[in-house]
């Protein structure tokens, strides 16, 4: 395994714990009966928008790198 494809994966499983982390956060509050949903969503939206855009431009840049080296 080379060193790009060491970070590759340790990005990954960094994103992948931290959307199911969020996740798991997201479905406890939602049902707990004393914490409203409003505020809830208004909280991890923007988090969650942020992460899953980090690991968009990830495998964007990872694959536009891809095609420099081809060349």
């Amino acid at each position: 395994m080379t060193n790009n494809e060491r970070i590759v994966m340790t990005v990954t499983l960094t994103l992948c714990l931290v959307i199911t982390g969020m996740v798991i956060a997201m479905v406890m509050a939602v049902f707990d009966p004393t914490i409203p949903n409003e505020p809830i969503f208004a909280i991890i939206g923007p988090a969650f928008q942020t992460v899953v855009g980090g690991f968009i431009g990830l495998i964007t840049g990872i694959k536009m790198g891809e095609a420099n080296e081809s060349e």
